[in-house]
């Protein structure tokens, strides 16, 4: 997946954002890119700490259980972005299957949530999607894929389903017990 992310058009630099205290994820991760480390239960800090650390002024956010994520797609929601947004996705309204996900934000979008939202920490764009003073843009799907589809990783249905369409046999020790 962080050698997907390190293909998308117009991305400078990618950084994974991993919870503190998983040393073999960070030792993997490192093999790939800069990583960060913060709280396991507030995500949104630890994209703070990762923007402050890397010194960011934008913020593509494309989670780990995305696997399958297009470095096209996610070029183009960069590329409106850039147009003057404070936050693009291609999320909300969904138009594409889940698992092709993307968000992009500004700092200081970013910044606003951190200090804001004291509820929901574990999606760090919640705070960010909902708020009017963020200018939000969003990018359609103009591919014939159905937005009902799934191509992540949130259960070991989804994950059988993957191995099976790409002709893989599931790693027999994720087989749930």
């Amino acid at each position: 997946m962080l050698t997907r992310c390190k293909r998308i058009p117009g991305v400078d630099e990618v950084v994974c954002a991993i919870p503190l205290g998983e040393s073999e994820l960070r030792q993997e991760a490192e093999k790939y890119c800069r990583v960060s480390a913060g709280p396991e239960d507030d995500v949104l800090t630890r994209y703070w700490i990762a923007a402050e650390c890397f010194d960011a002024d934008a913020i593509m956010r494309i989670t780990g259980d995305c696997p399958l994520i297009s470095p096209e797609l996610c070029g183009t929601v960069l590329k409106t972005f850039k147009c003057g947004s404070g936050y693009t996705s291609n999320i909300k309204p969904r138009s594409f299957p889940k698992g092709l996900d993307c968000e992009v934000f500004t700092k200081t979008a970013l910044f606003i949530a951190y200090n804001e939202d004291d509820e929901d920490r574990e999606h760090v764009t919640t705070f960010i999607r909902s708020s009017p003073d963020i200018y939000r843009t969003h990018v359609e799907n103009p591919w014939p894929i159905a937005p009902e589809g799934r191509l992540c990783i949130d259960t070991e249905d989804d994950y059988r389903s993957i191995c099976a369409a790409f002709g893989h046999a599931p790693y027999e020790h994720l087989r749930a017990a």
